[in-house]
C-alpha cells in the first residue's frame, strides 16, 4: 500500500470585504494576508479557536472588526477560500459600513442541515452500528440512543445535548456523534464547550475518509481532535463482536520534515475504544498524538534555522572584535533565547572563556579557523591545547565527528600535534585534573553540534 502524504496551506478570498480586524490578545491590527496563507491545519484550528472563544465568552472574543468593535469569524467558502465575516450573533447589531447578512445566518443553515442529515438512513444505520458496538463491549455501560444529556446551568439557563449515542467506560463519559453532514461549525464549537463544561468526552464517528478529499465539517472536527478521525462500518462491528470490546477503524496524520515544512503522512489502523487518549478540558479523544509531535518538528525547525544563524554570525562577524559584530549578536541572542532561554547565552559574544569555547568546536565542525584568523585548522588544535584543555573532549568529539582528524594530520609536519594527542590520551586514561572536562557550555555546544549531543551528556567528571 502506497503511503499517503497531504500538504495544503490556505488561502484567502479576492472579494473578502472584513480586511481591518484587530488581535485583541496583542492589541495589534491582523495582516489577514499572512494570517490567511498559513499551513491549512493552523488556520483551521485558529478558525475553531475563534468560534470556541466566543461560545465561551462573547464578551471576550478574540478578533473584532476595527470598523465596529464586533467579534468576527473566520469562514470557508465553497472553493475552499478563507475571510473574516461579523460573527452570525453580531451580524447587523452594530453600526458597521460592512454588512455580509443573508436571509438566514450561517448557524441557521448549519442547524438545518445537521438537523436533516440526522434522519438520513445513512445517520441511522451508524447509529445502530455504534450502538451494538458499544453493547459488544464488555467494559462499558448499556448505551443510550437520542437521551438528552443534561448539563451544569450555564448564565441560569438549564443545557443539554442529545447526542446519537452515549455510554460509560469506568467513570468517563462519551458522547458519540455520527459525521455526514456539511458545514456547521457553531454546533461542532457548541457541542464540544457542552461537554467540556459536563466532563464528557465527543468521539465524532465518520461514514468513510480520504485525506485528499476531505470536507469542511470534516476538516473542522479532525483539525481540531488532534488529527484523528474514526470509522465505523459492518466489518468493524463484527470485529467488535469477536474481540468484546469496540473496535473502530482510525486514520491519524504523522507529521515529517520535508524541507522546511511538516507535511502529514495518513496511516490507518483498527484501534479499540480502551487504546485512546482522553483530555476532556481540551476535548480531545485520539489514538495518535499528533499535535505533541509536530510541536517536536516545529521547535527543530525552529532551532536549526537558529543554529544556521549562529554559525553564520560566528564564521563571518565573531573574529573581528568590532561594534558591527556586537550590534549583530544582541538580535541574535534575543532571538535564541526566546525559543531556549535555557542556553543562557552571555550578553557578549566575547565573554570569558564562552569565545574560546565556541571557536574551537566550530572550527572542529568546519575543519579550518572559526572565530579566528589563522590560516589552518592546526592552529586552533595547538591553541586548545594550550588554553583549552578542560574542552578538548568535545573538540576531539567533534573532529570525530566530521573526519577532520585526517587534515589535521596532513597539517602536522612538524608531528607537534601528533604527540599532544598521546599526550591527551594518557592525561585523559590518568584522569589529570588540567583535562577533566568542564560542562558549563554543554547545553550550548549541544545547540551548536547536535551531532555530539549523546557524548556531552556522558559528563566525564572525576
Amino acid at each position: 500500500m502506497s503511503k499517503i502524504y497531504t500538504y495544503q496551506s490556505a488561502a484567502p478570498t479576492d472579494q473578502m470585504l472584513l480586511t481591518d480586524i484587530m488581535d485583541l490578545d496583542i492589541g495589534a491590527q491582523v495582516d489577514v494576508q499572512a494570517f490567511l496563507t498559513r499551513d491549512l491545519v493552523e488556520v483551521i484550528q485558529d478558525r475553531n479557536e475563534l468560534a470556541g472563544r466566543y461560545a465561551r465568552d462573547p464578551d471576550q472574543p478574540w478578533m473584532t472588526c476595527r470598523l465596529c468593535g464586533g467579534a468576527v469569524m473566520l469562514v470557508l467558502t465553497q472553493q475552499r477560500l478563507f475571510h473574516f465575516r461579523h460573527h452570525t450573533s453580531e451580524e447587523g447589531v452594530r453600526d458597521c459600513p460592512i454588512s455580509t447578512r443573508g436571509a438566514f445566518s450561517a448557524d441557521q443553515i448549519n442547524r438545518m442541515k445537521y438537523n436533516a442529515a440526522k434522519e438520513s438512513v445513512a445517520h441511522q444505520t451508524l447509529k445502530r452500528i455504534i450502538r451494538d458496538s458499544l453493547y459488544a463491549d464488555v467494559h462499558c455501560s448499556e448505551p443510550e440512543v437520542e437521551k438528552v444529556w443534561r448539563g451544569m446551568p450555564v448564565a441560569e439557563r438549564a443545557t443539554w445535548r442529545k447526542p446519537d449515542v452515549q455510554v460509560y467506560r469506568a467513570t468517563q463519559r462519551f458522547a458519540f456523534e455520527v459525521q455526514l453532514s456539511t458545514t456547521f461549525l457553531t454546533e461542532i464549537v457548541g457541542r464540544r464547550e457542552f461537554y467540556r463544561l459536563n466532563g464528557g468526552a465527543i468521539i465524532w464517528v465518520f461514514q468513510g475518509f480520504n485525506p485528499h478529499e476531505t470536507r469542511t465539517a470534516e476538516e473542522d472536527i479532525f483539525y481540531l481532535n488532534n488529527l484523528n478521525v474514526f470509522i465505523v462500518n459492518d466489518h468493524t462491528l463484527a470485529r467488535s463482536l469477536e474481540a468484546e470490546r469496540m473496535v473502530m477503524v482510525c486514520w491519524y496524520a504523522v507529521p515529517h520534515i520535508n524541507g522546511r515544512i511538516i507535511v502529514n503522512e495518513w496511516i490507518t489502523q483498527e484501534i479499540t475504544l480502551d487504546q485512546l487518549t482522553v483530555d476532556t478540558d481540551r476535548q480531545l479523544v485520539y489514538f495518535y498524538d499528533y499535535l505533541t509531535h509536530r510541536k517536536a518538528l516545529e521547535t527543530s525547525i525552529g532551532e536549526a534555522a537558529l543554529r544556521q544563524q549562529f554559525h553564520d554570525f560566528w564564521r563571518t562577524l565573531s573574529p573581528q572584535y568590532e561594534k558591527d559584530a556586537e550590534q549583530a549578536w544582541i538580535p541574535l541572542r534575543a532571538r535564541i533565547n526566546d525559543v531556549l532561554p535555557h542556553l543562557e547565552l552571555p550578553q557578549s559574544f566575547d565573554d570569558g572563556h564562552f569565545h574560546g569555547v565556541v571557536s574551537i568546536v566550530l572550527s572542529a565542525r568546519y575543519g579550518e579557523p572559526v572565530g579566528y584568523r589563522w590560516p589552518r585548522l592546526l592552529n586552533v588544535a595547538n591553541h586548545a591545547y594550550d588554553h583549552y584543555k578542560a574542552y578538548l573532549l568535545p573538540f576531539g568529539w567533534t573532529l570525530d565527528a566530521f573526519n577532520q582528524h585526517e587534515m589535521l594530520l596532513a597539517q602536522d609536519t612538524n608531528k607537534t600535534w601528533q604527540k599532544r594527542r598521546a599526550l591527551i590520551r594518557s592525561a585523559l586514561k590518568g584522569h589529570a585534573p588540567a583535562f577533566q572536562q568542564d560542562v558549563q557550555y554543554n547545553t550550548v555546544l549541544a545547540f551548536l553540534v547536535p551531532e555530539i549531543k549523546d557524548r556531552l551528556k556522558e559528563n566525564r567528571r572525576w
